[in-house]
Parts: C-alpha cells; structure tokens; sequence
C-alpha cells in the first residue's frame, strides 16, 4: 500500500519527507523540502480557494490534529488521487511540527463508487418493477386535475359565475397538483444521484414514503401494508434514499413471497422500535412460504436469487448500506409461517457514515 509521510512546521511548510513521496507524488524528496504541504494536498491547512483566504501564506493554520481525513492529493503532473490523510503533533527542540501520513486509497474508492454505481442501477431497475403501478398512482391525481380543470371552464361560462364551486375547484387542484408532486418527489429521490446525506432520519418518514411508494402495487397484488412504529422513536443517522432503498427492497420480496398465497395471509407487517442500547431495529414480516434453512447463509451474497427473473443484488446492496450505516440485517423463518428480515441502525446521537463519499 502506497504511503507518504511528511513532518512540516507551523507555518505549513515541509522540513522532511519520506522515499514514499517519491512514488505517490512523483516529486524527489529535496524538491518537497520548503514547500507548503498544500501543494501535495490542496486544501489540508484550510480553504482551498485561496482567494478566499484570510490568512497569508506563511501564517500558521488551524488543523485537523489527531484525526483521519479523506481528501484528494496532487501529484507533481497535475493529477489528482482518493487519498486517507491523518495528521499528529509532534516537536522538535520546543518547535511544533505536524507529522502526517498520506495514504493513496484509489482502489478503496473505485470500489466504493463501483457499489454505488450498482446500488443505483438496483433502485432504477426496481422502480422499473414498478412502473405500472407507479403511472396509476400519478395518474389519479392527473386526471382529476384535468376533470377538475375542465369543470372550472364550465362554471366560468356560466352567468352570474358560481364562485364558491370555482374556490372548491381550484382547492382540488391545489390538492391534486400536491398528490402528483409527492409521487415524483419519491420517484426522483430514488433515482437521482447526489452527495451522501448524512443527517438524523426519522425512520416513520422513511418508511411512510416507501408504503407510499409502493401502494398501488400493494393494491394490485391484494397486500395490505401494516405499520407499527413505536411512538416516540429517535432518528437514525444516516443517508435517507439508500435507508428507503432497504426498506423498498424488503417490502418488494415480502411482496413477491406472499403473492401467491391466499387472501388472509397477503399481509406484512413493518416493525420499528429500539433494539438495545443506542440501536433502532426494523423488521419486516410476511406470511409467505418461509425461508428454507439451508438457503439463510446465502441471502445475502451477491448474484444469490430465488427469482426466476432476479438479479440476486437487492439483499446484498442492501447489506453493504445497512454495514456502512453502522447497523446489521439478517433473516429468520417466523415461529408460524412466513419469514422476517430485520435491520438495525444507530441512533443519529451514536453514530456518523462510515464511508464518505458519492451517493449511489
């Protein structure tokens, strides 16, 4: 594993460094010696606009002392690399210097955004599932805009006008426009890509928006969705469209398992509450056939389905978001029938990403 260390002054400046920069930056050692560490990591000391600094180059800067930074380094011909920064005191003759290590993480982060890149084909590919019922769900609203629309031209026509029927129109259309944008607003959390969020997530918003989500779809199959969340619950830290990527993917296998069975057992049950100390658990519960024994070890890997048409990722995205969330999932057959999948995070005091980075 490349790696530079670099000892530098108060001011920022280099006095030594390591043979590893040499490899990692391309610069011989001498060269380095005198410069500012700035020019191997923009943006280390602080700002990394210039412009928009208050201090001059050569006053002392506040650091990030003792902690583990992801950053991007510079090599001597301009290009730039994921690398794990970590910065410690030190001193020399009564001096303070910074010691820092530099380590070059580019296979962690084409790893990382390879994940990503998957975990956004996953959800795209499972809102595809669900386009039918998704057109119906916008649909609804759409037409009653448009029914409500044309009934407003009629009583506009008529003499004298009838302006309270005018007022109740233009408040459904106002409702209706609501209802049509909150579809989209689900859609498009889903699909897009963006910066990870990290924020408190409160997990009854979470999963209100996924039941939302899939609605219709229940409708069609003839599932009911049933919600039980303890109230009172504390947020959970964490990135709200990978969270609802879990819980979507559980709700459409609990979907699939109960399908086919007999009308009273078309029902799932979706559970939040505390799970020892500093922990949520969520579990979502189907009364289909069960998990067979020997298949529980395997749910979880990648390319593992019992899909005819699956791609065997869900379970397994959903296992690394859950793992870098901090949290844990696994599955187990119900004393009865039907099986459970359960998901824990931390409570948003407890815990921060593990990985920072590009959202999937």
């Amino acid at each position: 594993m490349p790696f530079a260390i670099l000892v530098t002054n108060a001011h920022g400046r280099i006095v030594l460094a390591n043979a590893g920069v040499e490899s990692l930056f391309g610069y011989r050692q001498d060269e380095l010696i005198g410069a500012s560490v700035d020019a191997l990591v923009p943006g280390l000391q602080g700002d990394p606009d210039p412009t928009r600094r208050a201090d001059t180059v050569d006053a002392p800067r506040a650091r990030a002392i003792g902690a583990t930074r992801d950053l991007f380094a510079r090599r001597k011909d301009g290009t730039e690399f994921p690398a794990e920064i970590t910065a410690n005191r030190a001193s020399s003759d009564g001096d303070p210097l910074t010691l820092t290590v530099i380590i070059d993480r580019t296979e962690r982060y084409e790893l990382q955004r390879n994940r990503q890149e998957l975990a956004h084909l996953t959800r795209v590919s499972t809102l595809g599932e669900l386009a039918s019922s998704l057109a119906h769900e916008l649909n609804q609203p759409l037409t009653a805009i448009l029914s409500n629309a044309q009934a407003a031209q009629r009583f506009m026509a008529t003499q004298p006008i009838n302006l309270a029927e005018v007022r109740e129109i233009l408040r459904d259309l106002v409702e209706d426009n609501h209802r049509a944008s909150e579809v989209l607003r689900r859609i498009r959390a889903l699909v897009k890509k963006g910066e990870l969020e990290a924020a408190p997530l409160s997990l009854a918003r979470v999963i209100g928006d996924v039941v939302l989500l899939v609605h219709s779809d229940a409708i069609v199959r003839g599932i009911r969705v049933l919600l039980n969340i303890d109230a009172g619950l504390p947020p959970v830290q964490g990135d709200s469209v990978q969270v609802q990527q879990v819980v979507l993917n559980l709700l459409l296998n609990a979907f699939h398992a109960t399908e086919s069975r007999s009308a009273h057992d078309r029902e799932i049950l979706v559970d939040a509450a505390l799970d020892g100390a500093g922990m949520v658990r969520v579990s979502v519960r189907d009364r289909g056939p069960g998990l067979a024994a020997d298949k529980l070890d395997k749910l979880f890997k990648p390319f593992y389905t019992s899909k005819r048409d699956g791609l065997g990722l869900g379970l397994s995205i959903s296992r690394t978001i859950v793992e870098m969330h901090g949290g844990r999932i696994w599955a187990e057959n119900n004393t009865g029938q039907g099986a459970t999948f359960h998901f824990t995070l931390p409570i948003a005091a407890e815990t921060e990403l593990l990985h920072s980075g590009q959202r999937p």
